[in-house]
């Protein structure tokens, strides 16, 4: 008996971690990790973010947290400043005229490059697009993205560009917060019979594939929220689609195709971040990086001047804030927002201004996901849709979820990843472009905020009014 003792306690410890082991793969028919699967991935990357990223690289992570301190110190301050403050711009002209694009430059903000731009409104016309330059890719496909979701759309699209991998050197660089968060939120959309989400979407991406993948740690939570794409150094995607089922057919959103010169400013962005993401982190950036020989060739027919706008905590850049605040100051006709967040009383303060300028100021505002995090932005969302309402504005509420990030402000337009909340214009890496040219400008008033006017519900005062709206609003600012 008692040699039979030892062996079945360890039978008992055997079936028992058999069955821990087997509840952390995911369920069939599961479109997200269960509990315990969320838990170890979050741990996982709870651990790459507050040690693994800080023994990489010990300079640049102390660097950006001081960096942050001083932000989020500045931020608290200026939003319990109980009056306005707009200065007069110090830019000259319309926006959408020259003069005006010359005072951007003289201010310090790139200078703009030739390219062309056109709009991807939705996943729709996204994902084929995407698809179309996967098959054209010869040279190199450049992958840079918030969220690789782990549903049913992403393990295809992963596939897909495992695929065309092994054909092409191809890199991708995955914000880690972003896809690990992600892979325990659910879509809407069910998943297909008998499919099972994929635990670790980096891991794979990795499996049985010559692709290289880093990831991008996230110190101090600062992410890197930037969605941009590059094919063969000629043509890029950016804005705010990421791969996962929500992006696919659930969401309203917007990417970018840009063909150019301007891609030759793009690249370097990618390439900057996969230097960074190095798993020897401080040390390889050590090493002179390789210089980068322009491949986007000439300007391609309808090419007009085309600005990027990155936000770098490290760098000191603000571009798509400082751009977005010269735009709205020195607008007379209209300022034009669609935005998943609006809660920068930055943004908030000028857009007042305008109104009292008389300047026709419309904003759409969606109806955000059922979380606590997206809660509290529903708030302050709807608290600064009132305070933008008793200056003049017009706000709507789009039915449903709408990912955009697109401002015109008279004949100027920029789009891109950023949203109009501090975190994404002071913190998070960003990435926009702006440009002016007449007809461009048109086709996104008339693809975008003429149909989402139409479409949204225009909210009055007692529909912004909660008692928990000003409760928020502090909290919302440091966002």
């Amino acid at each position: 008996m008692n040699l039979m003792v030892p062996s079945g306690r360890a039978t008992v410890l055997a079936l028992t971690l058999a069955l821990l082991v087997s509840s952390c793969a995911n369920r069939p028919d599961s479109q997200v990790n269960g509990p315990l699967v969320s838990t170890v991935q979050m741990s996982a990357m709870v651990g790459r973010a507050s040690l693994l990223s800080k023994v990489r690289s010990p300079v640049t992570s102390t660097r950006l947290g001081l960096a942050m301190l001083i932000q989020r110190a500045e931020e608290l301050v200026r939003g319990n400043i109980p009056f306005l403050i707009d200065p007069p711009p110090r830019t000259s002209g319309i926006p959408g005229s020259r003069e005006f694009s010359a005072s951007l430059t003289r201010l310090g903000l790139p200078a703009p490059t030739p390219g062309t731009v056109e709009l991807l409104v939705d996943g729709p016309e996204f994902f084929p697009a995407l698809e179309e330059e996967l098959r054209n890719a010869r040279e190199s496909i450049d992958l840079q993205l918030y969220i690789w979701d782990n549903d049913d759309i992403s393990v295809h699209y992963a596939d897909l560009v495992k695929k065309h991998g092994r054909s092409v050197p191809t890199r991708i660089l995955l914000d880690d917060i972003g896809t690990t968060v992600s892979a325990s939120l659910e879509p809407h959309t069910p998943a297909p019979a008998g499919f099972r989400a994929v635990p670790d979407m980096a891991r794979y991406l990795r499996r049985d594939s010559s692709l290289q993948l880093r990831r991008i740690l996230n110190p101090w939570a600062v992410l890197d929220h930037c969605k941009l794409l590059v094919f063969d150094g000629r043509t890029a995607f950016l804005g705010g689609i990421n791969i996962g089922r929500e992006y696919y057919s659930e969401w309203h959103d917007l990417m970018v195709r840009v063909r150019g010169p301007v891609v030759d400013q793009l690249q370097p962005e990618f390439d900057k971040k996969w230097r960074f993401a190095h798993p020897l982190g401080d040390l390889s950036l050590l090493r002179t990086p390789p210089g980068v020989s322009p491949r986007a060739g000439p300007p391609p027919p309808g090419s007009f001047p085309v600005r990027v706008l990155s936000t770098n905590l490290l760098e000191g850049r603000r571009e798509p804030l400082e751009a977005t605040l010269r735009a709205i100051r020195a607008s007379r006709s209209r300022v034009w927002i669609e935005n998943e967040y609006i809660t920068s009383d930055r943004i908030l303060d000028a857009l007042i201004a305008a109104c009292r300028r008389g300047v026709d100021v419309r904003v759409i505002i969606p109806v955000l996901p059922d979380d606590p995090i997206e809660k509290t932005m529903d708030f302050a969302n709807h608290q600064a849709a009132g305070v933008l309402l008793r200056a003049g504005a017009i706000v709507y509420r789009y039915p449903g979820m709408t990912h955009m990030k697109a401002t015109i402000c008279d004949g100027w337009a920029t789009v891109g990843a950023t949203n109009l909340d501090t975190h994404s214009l002071q913190i998070s890496y960003e990435l926009n472009i702006s440009y002016s040219d007449p007809e461009a400008v048109r086709d996104l008033a008339r693809r975008v905020f003429h149909k989402d006017f139409a479409n949204s519900k225009r909210l009055t005062l007692e529909d912004t009014r909660s008692l928990l709206n000003s409760l928020v609003e502090p909290f919302a600012d440091q966002l």
